[in-house]
């Protein structure tokens, strides 16, 4: 059975036990990834959240238990309040977001049906598109793609749109660059009085650079003098590896190196440890001090 199969049987199921009105949904992701979940529509509320299917299909497909699986998504459902309203005026009004618009880096290529929509910015082998940051106390935090009728709403073009993301981006989402000594010992939960020295550990000094969010940061190189102020700290130019949507990975390296090999590496990483829709670029990128610039290498 197919997860598409799978979804379109639950959801006539789950419409059968809590007598509401469910549909399939089907969600285009990034890289050309696609979703599958249901949404439950309740009376009188405007919000319908999906409940995307990906765990549960697993579960099914390694127990082949088909009701502890439909009985597993109907109490997930139930254990979530959702709201029954939320106001969304406020998106309507420039002035309301136009603090709150950030933006971020995806694989131009692999996004080109979905960038016929988008109002978007090319840069190398990518897009810039934009996002507008929210927080509710009832919802959480999350973004909103902009697309091309969001523009027509507001009256405004994608060169304004890149002007406040310039701006807000940093702010909202601070920018980080940590050793992958430091990250690698973080994530071991070595205590900080611990002897031993983790310096040298790596046989190359490796940085990683992303935002304090650890997501959508590998717009960070974007960032006003991010890179050619790392550059000046190590006195030399940067490779740029492409480790995710979420962070890239920094070299101190010399202009005139070997890069074969590391192209190599992020080519096997992207398609041995990467989901579908974090995947950035096959490339590897060069930054030189002495043109302030980024370029493939």
């Amino acid at each position: 059975m197919k997860i598409k199969e799978f979804t379109e049987k639950i959801a006539e199921q789950v419409s059968t036990i809590l007598g509401k009105n469910v549909q399939l949904k089907e969600v285009d992701k990034l890289n050309g990834a696609k979703f599958y979940g249901i949404i439950i529509f309740e009376p009188n509320s405007n919000i319908a959240p999906t409940l995307y299917m990906e765990d549960f299909y697993y579960m099914y497909m390694k127990t082949g238990n088909w009701q502890e699986t439909l009985r597993q998504i109907i109490a997930v459902y139930e254990s979530d309040s959702f709201p029954s309203y939320l106001d969304m005026e406020w998106f309507k009004d420039f002035d309301a977001v136009r603090g709150l618009i950030f933006h971020k880096l995806i694989n131009y290529n692999a996004n080109t049906a979905l960038l016929e929509d988008v109002p978007h910015t090319r840069y190398l082998d990518f897009a810039i598109v934009y996002c507008v940051y929210y927080e509710n106390e009832e919802t959480g935090a999350g973004s909103i793609l902009i697309h091309n009728n969001h523009l027509e709403l507001w009256n405004r073009t994608t060169h304004d749109l890149a002007r406040f993301a310039e701006e807000n981006t940093p702010r909202l989402y601070p920018l980080t660059v940590s050793s992958m000594e430091s990250i690698l010992w973080d994530c071991m939960d070595i205590p900080g009085d611990c002897p031993v020295d983790a310096e040298g550990s790596l046989p190359v000094p490796l940085y990683v650079m992303s935002n304090d969010k650890r997501c959508n940061g590998a717009i960070t190189i974007c960032y006003k003098d991010s890179l050619k102020n790392f550059a000046m700290s190590k006195n030399s130019d940067v490779a740029i590896l492409p480790s995710s949507l979420h962070e890239v990975i920094l070299l101190p390296v010399n202009a005139n190196d070997d890069f074969r090999e590391l192209k190599d590496m992020v080519y096997e990483v992207n398609r041995s440890h990467l989901s579908k829709e974090e995947f950035l670029s096959d490339n590897i990128y060069l930054y030189r001090r002495d043109t302030d610039n980024v370029e493939i290498v």
